[in-house]
């Protein structure tokens, strides 16, 4: 067996195999097993971990981008999450579809209270039920109107003279979904700082939402 230079070696592990090439040494992590036909075990790759050069060590694998990419309006539905949430409970008792009326008016308050405006926010993965297209009877429009005003007042009550900043640094945050998985953009520090202040958690909960 080859020796390896100490520098390759310190990424030696069990289960980490190498392989030398003109720009240095590739590691993979692998395992050997038995193939009908062969009296040898076969080496099976499970992952490129990347090169590893004496210069810069080990240089990660970078996997390449998926088609599939999504990319959904984040940081208000949160929010509104955090301060909102306990305005279904109302609607709910009285046989009302709060869901619906939530998602509704929280779209109002960005102006974007459509199909459209709902495909592209992350409301449509916390409540994926919800059919924007729905008639509503004349008392869930009463109840609507008057949660479009509550809405507006919890945030108020909740963040104070802070929400407008809130609402505009949270508007800028975004939901990716890229390579099988969800991942916020950057959050401002601001945005940050304004998030500790109020206990607001910035995180992605998929269709995980208080009631």
């Amino acid at each position: 067996m080859t020796s390896l230079p100490d520098w390759v070696l310190k990424y030696k592990k069990k289960g980490i195999y190498t392989r030398k090439t003109k720009h240095g040494y590739a590691l993979y992590r692998g395992h050997s097993e038995r193939v009908p036909g062969k009296n040898y075990p076969v080496f099976r790759c499970d992952e490129y971990l990347g090169i590893v050069t004496e210069e810069n060590g080990l240089r990660p694998s970078r996997p390449p981008v998926k088609p599939g990419i999504i990319v959904l309006r984040y940081g208000i539905s949160r929010l509104l999450e955090a301060s909102c949430a306990i305005l279904r409970k109302n609607p709910q008792k009285l046989g009302l579809d709060a869901d619906l009326l939530f998602v509704r008016a929280a779209l109002g308050i960005e102006e974007r209270e459509s199909q459209q405006g709902f495909a592209s926010s992350y409301l449509s993965v916390m409540f994926p039920s919800v059919d924007m297209h729905k008639h509503l009877s004349d008392q869930q429009e009463r109840s609507l109107s008057t949660m479009r005003l509550q809405v507006t007042a919890k945030m108020r009550d909740r963040y104070g003279d802070d929400h407008e900043e809130l609402i505009t640094l949270s508007s800028e945050v975004y939901a990716v979904h890229v390579n099988g998985g969800w991942y916020l953009s950057d959050i401002p520090e601001k945005l940050k700082e304004l998030a500790v202040k109020y206990a607001v958690l910035f995180e992605l909960r998929g269709g995980e939402h208080e009631v």
